[in-house]
């Protein structure tokens, strides 16, 4: 098992949780608290999701708007004026770099007893203001992230992923924790072949088998984490974490099949900020599906309109302090002489008919969809079990130790 704490592939979550946010759209100025209310009609808001961190880096914010439930995906805020700003004066302008995403120019840290605030201006012309907020502490630090074999409460057999970290002036307190894993995959029926349609008639066709053009046998898959965790130590008599699991991996789980990777990142929030993502887990946990029509309330976040205190914003500005770790295995060094688990996919070769006429041909249909890949002679596969590009990356991360 291997350590390694660049950063080199993880990017903060800035914006993980932005499609939960968008489902408490009434807001109350400068306070987190729960609003009683029901969701009668569509709301056009701005999201914000910006933590700034005690990183020297380009600190990011993501600007979005709300979408309605069948919509997939938030449309983004662009060619806004985005700005942070201290107390004492100085400022730090971001730039968008891509629609929504905004970084600062030059790259800074959050320092200890300074107040930040974010100022944001609309193409549109709205102006918003974030409360003042500061880093809680100077630093984090996980002291150990580790993966071990366990069977959880419901008696599944799995890995667990745990974090060990202890603030020896007990002024941290309040904790979030987020990852990103990823994990190799490799297709269990690739051929470095592959077929192609070079002629269709109304009564003759003809395909032609080809050397495949890239690496689609081993990739990498990756994903964030999705669920908020957080944990507070003032019941405690330290502030100390111990064996906090930050995440359980099955072990018929397909990512565990070859090498995986995780990347913990442990962030110090205040208290406010604290209150805020604690409610917001207990409102998605409350109603089972963060997308249900009966979600118990609406959460208020720390950022409002300027020229309209009743304009509801949502989202959260935050400053916060964070430590990373990264740790790799691979599925035998839990499961030794173990079968591996099931991949993702049954794969089971097939002979699809090339019987018919011009455009009923099952097997050319097939290619044009880009449904199948080349197996052997008169055999195809479905795509995912023959290209790994189809779940991941055929190009290796910067971070990647075999």
């Amino acid at each position: 098992m291997h350590v390694n704490n660049t950063y080199s592939f993880f990017k903060s979550c800035i914006g993980c949780y932005s499609w939960v946010l968008i489902l408490f759209l009434t807001m109350v100025s400068s306070c987190i608290e729960p609003f009683e209310g029901a969701v009668n009609s569509f709301e056009d808001v701005l999201v914000v999701n910006a933590t700034i961190t005690n990183e020297i880096k380009k600190q990011e914010v993501s600007l979005t708007r709300s979408f309605r439930f069948e919509e997939e995906v938030a449309p983004a805020e662009v060619n806004a004026e985005v700005v942070i700003r201290t107390e004492d004066g100085d400022q730090y302008i971001f730039e968008e770099v891509s629609p929504g995403k905004y970084e600062s120019i030059i790259p800074f840290a959050a320092e200890i007893n300074k107040e930040y605030s974010l100022t944001i201006l609309t193409e549109g012309g709205s102006s918003y203001e974030s409360s003042t907020m500061q880093l809680p502490v100077q630093e984090t630090n996980i002291d150990d992230l580790y993966a071990e074999r366990i069977t959880n409460d419901d008696g599944i057999e799995g890995v667990g992923i745990f974090v060990d970290s202890f603030d020896a002036t007990s002024n941290s307190n309040y904790y979030r924790h987020e990852y990103i894993e990823t994990f190799k995959i490799i297709a269990p029926f690739w051929s470095p072949f592959d077929i192609v349609v070079t002629g269709e008639g109304v009564s003759t066709f003809s395909t032609a088998i080809i050397l495949r053009e890239r690496e689609e046998r081993t990739c990498y898959g990756s994903a964030p984490s999705k669920n908020i965790q957080v944990a507070s130590t003032l019941a405690l008599s330290e502030d100390r974490l111990t064996k906090y699991n930050v995440r359980f991996i099955e072990a018929d789980n397909y990512i565990l099949t070859h090498r995986y990777s995780v990347l913990v990142r442990q962030y110090v929030q205040s208290p406010a900020a604290f209150s805020y993502y604690e409610t917001l887990r207990g409102l998605s946990q409350t109603s089972g599906n963060v997308f249900s029509e009966d979600q118990p309330g609406f959460l208020a976040g720390n950022i409002r309109s300027i020229e309209n205190p009743r304009e509801n914003v949502a989202g959260l500005f935050e400053v916060a302090a964070v430590d990373e770790k990264r740790i790799f295995f691979d599925y035998e060094d839990f499961f030794p002489n173990e079968a591996p688990p099931p991949y993702i996919s049954d794969c089971i070769p097939f002979s699809p008919s090339t019987e018919g006429g011009l455009g009923e041909r099952d097997l050319l249909n097939l290619i044009y969809d880009d449904a199948v890949r080349y197996y052997a002679p008169g055999l195809v596969v479905t795509n995912r079990c023959g290209d790994c590009t189809t779940l991941g990356s055929n190009v290796i991360p910067d971070f990647w130790i075999e």
